[in-house]
């Protein structure tokens, strides 16, 4: 073979092993992109609360469109792997990659705070459900899921704290760092010996952690003091002769639409759920005109006696009155991106109505009262009545909300510096509050500025005490509200169709519909030393 016969031998065989490069590169990177596209549709699957077998009917959808659109790649997309079982390791995965990112936040926190609360699932299993909301020196908050831990025996406060120190020592939560827990309230945590708080201390001495209970728990809490029982019997009881009757129930609501009512329907009742009494007393209210006639068409008198007599329906109306004061109290409460100075406010304006509304009773100043107002007549007794309602419900909450009243003042430092007693702070705080007031320059970007964009701005060197205070109180929990909403996506998730999600699952599954971080998806290709592509 000539010299020239070889160098093109040899320039043959280089094109061919280029191609045959190229070729594995392409096919490489095709399942890559691939792999990134199922983290892609699995990561919404969990963050939308669908079926694990969902991912199987995207991916027939994804075909299908793929053969109208652009048949050419169809066999890219057929390289999606998006079967149950791929789904469930995605999602393992993309749980331990937001777990990590957690991690690392934690690192930075200065301070951080615990809500905590726990519920059953379907199969009875106790579910311990810790948020953790922590501010680094920058002043940025982080709230995310803690973690859910499975209470498989008893729900005594020794095995919530348990699971609690387990719960940190996974996360590498600094318990120095620990500020505030807020809890429900219950026996079980808030025990000075055997519960939760209890254990905490003796196991935590000289811990400055401040526990709280629930603001929205308490509000719910404060109605026990109001004698509402024989009122809400007597119209939970008329709503179910309404809609427990199938033929009553399609009767009622062809009656509303040939009236041609503003409302379809009464409401259910459900205890458990804090607003409700307040949406079924309001709703009956509106409608009680139309509830008489119905029944009295039926020749049913009896069903609705009550809404005919003056000296009910003036308590009827008194409550609806007051439970939507309370139910305006309880939504502000349950706003997002607030502090724990925003809620304890709303509380405390909320005792000054009170006290408003008992004075007005008293004088027969019906202005707040507007269902009551309706009544004509109501008697000075019954009035007397309501005024000691209001009493009772203002004592109520002056005894249930010690526990913000003790920190009022470390609130006061927070939210309103200029005006605060520098000699009825703490020592280490009195020196930079004086020269903060002193200060007119500071005190006009105080009033101009959101509050931590004001104690960003702060000194380091000046005002590092009062920086830190900041940083304490805006890392606080006001309530465990946010528990209770992630239970409601527990019950979503983990139902009567899906009771076989093991607990492992269900806790990824909440990571991450709940999580605000988002899947590092490089990082989750790197972790994968080959890609294969399946159904």
């Amino acid at each position: 073979m000539s010299e020239y016969e070889r160098k093109q031998n040899v320039e043959s065989l280089c094109k061919k092993l280029s191609g045959r490069q190229n070729f594995f590169k392409k096919v490489n990177t095709i399942q890559e992109a691939a792999t990134h596209g199922s983290y892609i549709v699995v990561y919404n699957i969990a963050k939308n609360n669908k079926a694990l077998s969902d991912g199987e009917f995207v991916k027939q959808c994804m075909l299908q469109v793929c053969d109208v659109l652009c048949p050419d790649k169809k066999n890219s997309f057929q390289t999606v792997s998006l079967s149950r079982e791929t789904v469930t390791s995605r999602i393992e995965a993309i749980d331990k990659n937001l777990t990590s990112q957690l991690e690392s936040k934690i690192g930075q926190f200065k301070f951080c705070s615990i809500a905590m609360d726990e519920s059953t699932d379907i199969n009875d299993t106790a579910q311990l459900v810790l948020f953790i909301r922590g501010v680094d020196e920058n002043f940025e908050i982080t709230q995310e899921l803690a973690c859910m831990r499975s209470l498989k025996g008893t729900t005594k406060g020794c095995y919530i704290f348990r699971e609690f120190q387990e719960g940190l020592l996974t996360l590498k939560v600094p318990v120095t760092n620990i500020c505030n827990i807020t809890t429900d309230g219950a026996p079980n945590m808030t025990g000075k010996k055997s519960g939760f708080l209890g254990l905490f201390n003796q196991n935590y001495p000289g811990n400055n952690a401040v526990f709280l209970h629930c603001v929205i728990h308490q509000d719910a809490l404060c109605k026990s003091a109001l004698n509402m029982k024989p009122v809400l019997d007597a119209v939970v009881k008329l709503v179910n002769t309404i809609r427990s009757r199938g033929l009553t129930h399609r009767q009622f609501r062809d009656f509303l639409q040939s009236v041609q009512s503003e409302y379809s329907d009464v409401l259910y009742y459900t205890k458990v759920r804090w607003l409700s009494a307040e949406c079924v007393f309001e709703r009956v209210w509106q409608l009680k005109d139309d509830i008489v006639s119905f029944f009295h068409e039926k020749q049913c008198s009896a069903e609705c006696e009550m809404l005919e007599d003056t000296e009910w329906l003036s308590d009827f109306a008194f409550f609806t009155d007051l439970l939507c004061h309370m139910n305006n109290l309880n939504v502000k409460m349950q706003g997002k991106n607030q502090f724990i100075d925003d809620i304890w406010a709303h509380l405390k304006a909320f005792k000054l109505k009170l006290n408003l509304f008992s004075g007005q009773l008293a004088k027969i100043d019906l202005s707040h009262f507007s269902r009551l107002n309706s009544i004509p007549s109501v008697n000075e007794e019954k009035l007397k009545n309501y005024e000691d309602g209001m009493k009772k419900l203002h004592f109520e909450f002056e005894r249930r909300f010690q526990d913000f009243s003790a920190i009022q003042t470390e609130l006061d430092i927070f939210t309103m510096s200029f005006n605060v007693n520098c000699e009825a702070v703490r020592s280490d705080l009195q020196l930079e509050l004086n020269e903060l007031q002193s200060n007119t320059h500071l005190k006009q970007s105080f009033l101009n500025m959101p509050k931590l964009e004001f104690y960003k701005s702060l000194s380091k060197v000046s005002f590092s005490n009062l920086i830190s205070h900041a940083q304490k109180i805006s890392a606080m929990f006001a309530s465990s509200y946010i528990c209770e909403q992630v239970f409601s996506t527990m019950n979503l998730r983990k139902n009567y169709f899906r009771s076989r999600l093991t607990d492992e699952h269900l806790a990824s599954f909440l990571r991450i519909s709940t999580s605000h971080f988002e899947p590092q998806y490089e990082e989750l290709l790197k972790m994968k030393s080959q890609f294969h592509s399946s159904h």
